[in-house]
């Protein structure tokens, strides 16, 4: 038997430790070797297998007595927080969304289709800059058409703000203080609206080009407001629907991608509102791909 079979042996022998024990063995370990007498020069010198076996010894001598800890990975928030409330659901979209990279494709493309893929409600490709090209839009036919510009809404165009990527990615990180805000960019009289936050916030997560710390902070955001509830499990993810005043959106949101895939209503990225009697398939991401 060579070294390496002899090291391989004692490995399979010695139950598996956490890392904290095997470092307080191996000084242990040192710490007898460093009182030991210096060896006569007759003595063989110490071979790698036999300092392998040394620390194997000494490791099982540590934790003699006790049952090894299995290292194990840290928890993920799905496995800390049950899908059973839309709070919940929403805490675990907004970690996902936490460990999502910034895409860094040329453009913003929006997608709008019926999930059997038989109705069409148009998309859009938006530089950084500000420029845009759609297609689908109504007297537009079925090309792509550049449009004058390419900045979106955050709400309604008629009670909203206009605003730019730079804008959402300035957008405050903090659950309530990005409440706040987007509170304040919506105008108009607030009577009989639950909370002017609850569809600009589904926004944030749904179509418009926020950071991922911006989208993680309007999930946490919507877990606190009394305005949205589970209906339940759907294939594709959790259903959640969202009532403020007389709107009412269902969302299917994929809690550990953080992406919203499905809507029934919502104000859409330019300013209007899309909804269906159907669910709208919903496709967003940064892309290098051009407009077709």
């Amino acid at each position: 038997m060579n070294d390496l079979e002899l090291i391989r042996q004692l490995r399979s022998e010695v139950a598996e430790t956490d890392l904290d024990t095997l470092t307080g063995a191996r000084g242990q370990l040192l710490a007898v070797m460093a009182r030991t007498a210096a060896p006569r020069r007759s003595r063989r010198p110490l071979t790698i297998a036999a300092a392998a076996a040394a620390v194997a010894a000494a490791a099982v001598v540590i934790v003699s007595g006790q049952a090894a800890t299995p290292v194990k990975p840290p928890a993920s928030a799905g496995d800390v927080l049950p899908l059973t409330s839309a709070r919940n659901i929403l805490l675990v979209a907004a970690a996902s969304a936490e460990r999502s990279r910034q895409g860094s494709g040329t453009y913003w493309h929006i997608r709008r289709e019926s999930v059997d893929g038989r109705h069409f409600w148009g998309e859009s490709w938006t530089t950084r800059d500000g420029q845009r090209w759609s297609r689908g839009k109504t007297g537009d036919g079925s090309g792509v058409v550049k449009e004058p510009s390419g900045t979106f809404w955050l709400g309604f165009a008629d009670s909203g703000t206009e605003v730019s990527v730079e804008d959402l990615e300035a957008l405050p990180t903090d659950p309530e203080a990005l409440r706040q805000k987007v509170t304040a960019m919506q105008k108009g009289d607030p009577a009989g609206e639950r909370d002017l936050a609850l569809l600009p916030l589904a926004s944030l997560i749904a179509e418009l080009p926020a950071p991922a710390e911006v989208r993680s902070a309007a999930f946490r955001a919507l877990a606190e407001l009394p305005g949205v509830r589970r209906l339940g499990a759907v294939e594709g993810g959790e259903e959640l629907l969202i009532q403020s005043g007389s709107h009412e959106s269902r969302l299917v949101v994929d809690p550990e991608t953080s992406q919203v895939i499905r809507t029934s209503y919502l104000p859409t990225a330019t300013g209007g509102s899309m909804g269906s009697n159907r669910y709208i398939k919903l496709t967003t991401e940064w892309t290098d791909e051009l407009p077709r």
